[in-house]
């Protein structure tokens, strides 16, 4: 009888635990990223939010994005980016794929390879102490001028 009785404690506390289970890694990411580009905000009209398999992907034009002609990031720009760094705040959602609106292997790319860099950095300088990956940079597929950050769940495929 008495260890019929130290189970049914046991049990219960499972229980709770699986009925108070935590949302998946690539749910919090969506959540948090669609929080922060809200289409009611001026900055982030043109911005979109799509899911790819192991996250999300944050599209953003350039002309948004940056100060026309220049590698500098526009107001907009650093907003949308901002809200970019809060949703890598959980520590599982960490890969990060800067895809530039452009060829980058293009001889005459000196704006994009520029541009780049701005983006790379400020994401890569976000604050984070010893669990932030390296910022990685991949050739876009997407139309020309059409930015995109990929966040994605570490390990996930």
């Amino acid at each position: 009888m008495k260890a019929s009785i130290s189970v049914v404690p046991t049990l219960a506390a499972l229980l709770l635990l699986a009925a108070c289970s935590e949302p998946s890694s690539t749910d919090l990411l969506e959540s948090r990223i669609t929080a922060t580009m809200m289409p009611s905000q001026t900055c982030n009209q043109p911005a979109n939010v799509q899911a790819v398999p192991n996250g999300i992907q944050v599209g953003v034009p350039d002309r948004s994005l940056f100060v026309i002609g220049r590698s500098d990031l526009s107001d907009c720009g650093r907003y949308a980016l901002t809200g970019v760094v809060e949703a890598m705040l959980d520590p599982r959602i960490m890969q990060v794929v800067v895809l530039p609106g452009g060829n980058i292997n293009e001889p005459e790319a000196l704006l994009l390879h520029q541009r780049t860099a701005t983006v790379q950095a400020f994401l890569s300088n976000a604050g984070y102490t010893g669990t932030q990956p390296p910022v990685l940079v991949q050739q876009s597929t997407g139309p020309m001028g059409s930015w995109g950050i990929v966040l994605a769940v570490a390990g996930q495929q």
